[in-house]
């Protein structure tokens, strides 16, 4: 049904020849008149989509919470025609901080990019009355269906308002209410500026424990919203905020009364739509403000060794062997306990004796939270190591705090302890390593550490040592060195390949040699044209690579000036160009054609090889 519905508004939409659209109205609305602390709503209405809202400057007064948009919107159809209504809300939970005519400049709102202001409003602020100590919202009358001043209200306490510097104190917030609340919400909680903190309640799901209390005859459902304790950590004036609360309370709007045995659940409200006898009121509230005062410690009669304690605490201490073999670890343990800033207990100070090795302490804490506050105990476990035999002596510790119930220092010192230590019989011992806090801690290096030797031992070089030495070094730079000839070798024979006349000359005997081979192939073959004309370019093709001639200028007359101009003897270059000749001409002459390419490759080969020796 809710579909054809919304189907039907869309058609007669499509189809509505005119649409009604408002102007835009931007108002302000608040009280004339208020009490200084006392809180009132703010509230900036608008008809139209907000693009931008641009809230003004509330200088003289405590924002309590906000701002909180709010949005509705109706479409009516009359006789086909449309009209759509939108209403945007922007609400604050306000109090004044001083008397006098307090202005409320104007708001601004931006809505398709045209900008719409408010008035600026006047608020008359009176001088808050002195009953008012609950912070009772404006309306006091006990008119019927209204919230009273008294109906609900949140209060803090303090224990102690006059304390020294480090003492504890608690600061617990209750809510007091005679008519049923839901949706507790804390807005502003203290921050608690000077003073380290530690919250004393357990968060229980969210669920409150609730008590009755009687107060000025009337019944009241109490409850702790939040308790913690507080350490001061300076002197002087302390202002603990107030806190901040939002919930909703239900007021009888009739006569009949409807009871509950718990207020703080969602369950008993009652639909309005159904019933009128109760209604739902918003309400923001707001506890007093606390001021204490913390004064320095007293000078007199302040130990040297006196490292800020307060509280009420004592010492104790316990050891797990007083006779020992030397190298053998024993373990001392120091508790601190009472009620305090136990965390906040510092280290303390030992002597232990000359001979004893001593490890850092280990350190635990343990504290609990009670409704008087913290208390807890701090404990510092000691391994020490006596090396040598003897009798030694663990002198008391010392310990300093302040009373602040007493107003006077206190010392407590601990037990003393002597040691005896016998001579260790067991050689191993010095290559045990206590390398913890505790003995299951304790692990076996063998040869890896040594304990030093006190003189007349003399000391002698138990052997050479690699690392140091000028071998090492040596070594250590090789690397490098070979790097760097290996870097130049390669752009030396870079430069040498990228040489083509010095690459035709190292491989002019090569090429010639392959030549030759492949004529001796044909030789086999009876190929005597190919076998002939390969010869020939491999004696020619030698001759102009090794002497960088091109082939066009090759003759008989350059090949026998080069020979010569290279020291090569007459009768090898003689012997060179009859090859040549004999290549040319040996194809055409008669007699056995294989006896005489058998003469000519031969020939090829044995001149080559001689030049080759002479030029060397």
């Amino acid at each position: 049904m809710t579909r054809l519905i919304n189907i039907l508004i869309l058609i007669l939409s499509f189809s509505a020849t005119h649409v009604l659209a408002e102007e835009v109205d931007f108002k302000v609305s608040a009280p004339n008149r208020v009490q200084v602390g006392e809180r009132f709503r703010l509230t900036y209405q608008i008809n139209a989509d907000v693009d931008e809202f641009n809230p003004p400057t509330l200088a003289d007064f405590r924002i309590l919470s906000g701002p909180s948009r709010g949005q509705n919107s109706s479409i009516q159809i009359i006789n086909g025609k449309v009209t759509q209504n939108i209403n945007i809300s922007y609400t604050y939970i306000l109090a004044a901080n001083k008397e006098g005519e307090l202005i409320i400049d104007e708001a601004s709102a931006k809505v398709k990019g045209k900008h719409y202001k408010t008035e600026a409003r006047k608020i008359l602020v009176n001088k808050a009355k002195t009953n008012n100590a609950q912070n009772s919202s404006s309306n006091n009358t006990a008119a019927n269906g209204e919230l009273k001043a008294n109906d609900v209200y949140i209060k803090a306490f303090i224990n102690k308002k006059n304390i020294y510097l480090g003492e504890q104190i608690i600061v617990h917030y209750r809510i007091y209410t005679k008519v049923p609340v839901s949706n507790l919400s804390i807005d502003q909680f203290s921050s608690f500026k000077g003073f380290w903190s530690v919250d004393l309640m357990d968060n229980n799901g969210g669920n409150l424990k609730q008590r009755t209390e009687v107060i000025n005859g009337e019944e009241y459902i109490v409850a702790d919203l939040k308790k913690s304790a507080l350490f001061p950590q300076k002197t002087g004036q302390l202002e603990i905020d107030p806190m901040s609360l939002s919930c909703v309370a239900q007021v009888q709007t009739s006569k009949k009364k409807v009871s509950s045995n718990d207020p703080f659940f969602d369950s008993f409200f009652n639909d309005p739509f159904f019933s009128n006898q109760f209604r739902n009121v918003e309400k923001t509230l707001v506890s007093n403000k606390l001021v204490v005062h913390v004064k320095d410690l007293p000078m007199t009669g302040k130990p040297n060794f006196f490292s800020g304690a307060v509280g009420q605490f004592s010492l104790g201490s316990n050891i797990d062997h007083k006779e020992i073999m030397a190298n053998d670890a024993i373990n001392i343990k120091y508790t601190i306990s009472g009620s305090g800033n136990v965390d906040l207990i510092p280290d303390l100070t030992i002597d232990f004796p000359a001979d004893f090795e001593v490890y850092d302490p280990k350190i635990s804490t343990k504290t609990r939270k009670t409704n008087d506050g913290i208390s807890g105990y701090k404990t510092f476990e000691y391994t020490i190591i006596p090396r040598s035999a003897g009798e030694y002596e663990i002198p008391s510790v010392s310990f300093s705090y302040f009373d602040p119930i007493k107003k006077q220092f206190k010392i407590l010192n601990s037990d003393s302890y002597e040691i005896k230590v016998n001579k260790s019989t067991n050689n191993n011992n010095q290559n045990i390593s206590y390398g913890a806090n505790t003995k299951e801690d304790i692990r076996y290096i063998g040869k890896d550490i040594r304990y030093l030797f006190l003189m007349p031992y003399t000391l002698e070089p138990f052997e050479h040592f690699f690392f140091g030495s000028n071998l090492f070094f040596i070594l250590l730079i090789s690397p490098l060195i070979l790097m760097f000839i290996i870097v130049i070798l390669w752009r030396k024979e870079k430069k040498r390949r990228g040489d083509t006349s010095f690459m035709k000359n190292k491989n002019a005997t090569k090429v010639a040699k392959k030549r030759l081979k492949k004529a001796h192939d044909f030789l086999k073959a009876h190929q005597e044209a190919d076998f002939y004309n390969e010869t020939g370019q491999a004696l020619w093709g030698y001759v102009s690579d090794k002497f960088n001639i091109p082939l066009s200028e090759l003759s008989s007359d350059t090949v026998s000036d080069n020979l010569s101009s290279k020291g090569v003897l007459e009768e090898v270059v003689h012997e060179f160009v009859d090859t040549l000749n004999n290549c040319e001409f040996a194809r055409f002459a008669p007699g056995d054609k294989d006896s005489m390419m058998e003469r000519v490759y031969q020939q090829g080969i044995a001149v080559i090889s001689k030049i080759e020796d002479q030029l060397k």
